[in-house]
């Protein structure tokens, strides 16, 4: 078995297009470029190779700030990377547990994604990941509220209904709004929002310029008497609506609560496969009765955590791997 670390951009790429088969629209290679382009670590992606031929590869990045290896593009922060459902390329399913081992001292894969059948001992829960399958409820929106207590969802009704008073509109694709979503996120959440990092924001907005020449992107405004309320920024791709980023205005109490049934509704309308409203502990996903589906993380033994990397430790140089 041989094993090389391939650092140049463009024979990545070529791996990346020969070896998966985008299932998520953060599969796309040119959508994990528009987050390249401005974090600009190196990538260093693994390959393990016998006789018959590569048989398991590591799309990763050398983050060098941190003196760690992450999943390619590396937009890391506070530990954590903000893409999920990373793939990676094995022959057969056993090959995985090679692959990892094979892995740098200090890397830390997060969010990963594994069969159902699948065990590794080498990797542990890390977060779930929060979805919703629209044919589990016949795509009918009303089946969705059975998941409640009849006095939960009445008062999630009564709040949406709370707002029909008033003069509300749904404009979709209004690409300057990115820019309010931006303001909004980080008036809420200050310097803990990733759009506080200026390569995040700018790579944020490139992945919409992205989205959006392919008609893929749905970035839905709500303006509530004339003001914008509301803006979430997702996509569809391959029956699939991923919603990325959101923002709310805080003179609208729970008009979160309105766009998330908007986002629900209009899946069951369109027959989608699946919403994914992503990772993150935030306690509206557990009280909206999602789906919540395991992730699971890779941290190599010698790499104790993401908060201790940079502590006491001689960086290690991407030159001395063996790369082409």
């Amino acid at each position: 078995m041989r094993i090389s670390f391939i650092t140049s951009l463009e024979q990545c790429e070529q791996l990346w297009q020969c070896f998966f088969r985008p299932k998520y629209v953060s599969d796309l290679w040119e959508f994990r470029l528009c987050f390249h382009d401005f974090f600009r670590y190196q990538p260093c992606f693994l390959l393990m190779e016998d006789h018959r031929g590569i048989s398991g590869m590591l799309p990763l990045s050398y983050v060098d700030d941190l003196d760690m290896f992450v999943f390619f593009p590396g937009e890391i922060w506070a530990g954590k990377t903000w893409l999920e459902r990373t793939p990676c390329f094995t022959r057969e399913s056993h090959d995985l547990r090679d692959l990892l081992s094979a892995c740098p001292d200090r890397t830390l894969l997060r969010y990963i994604e594994l069969p159902r059948d699948f065990t590794s001992e080498e990797m542990s829960l890390d977060e779930f990941g929060y979805t919703l399958y629209p044919r589990h409820l016949g795509y009918d929106i009303s089946r969705y509220g059975q998941r409640f207590s009849r006095k939960k969802f009445k008062s999630i009704l009564k709040v949406i209904q709370s707002y029909d008073n008033m003069h509300c509109t749904f404009h979709f694709n209004r690409l300057q709004d990115f820019d309010v979503l931006v303001d909004m996120s980080l008036r809420q959440f200050g310097p803990q929002s990733y759009l506080n990092d200026s390569r995040f924001r700018e790579g944020s907005g490139r992945m919409m310029h992205f989205l959006h020449q392919n008609k893929l992107l749905r970035l839905v405004s709500l303006e509530i008497n004339g003001r914008i309320a509301a803006v979430d920024l997702g996509a569809v791709y391959r029956g699939i609506y991923t919603v990325f980023l959101g923002g709310t205005d805080p003179e609208f109490p729970s008009v979160a609560k309105l766009m998330n049934m908007h986002h629900i509704d209009f899946s069951c309308r369109e027959r989608l496969s699946k919403i994914d409203f992503l990772c993150g502990d935030f306690h509206w996903k557990k009280l909206w009765h999602l789906d919540p589906e395991p992730l699971y993380k890779y941290e190599s033994p010698l790499l104790i955590g993401a908060e201790t990397a940079v502590r006491g430790h001689t960086p290690l140089s991407v030159a001395s791997l063996h790369s082409s």
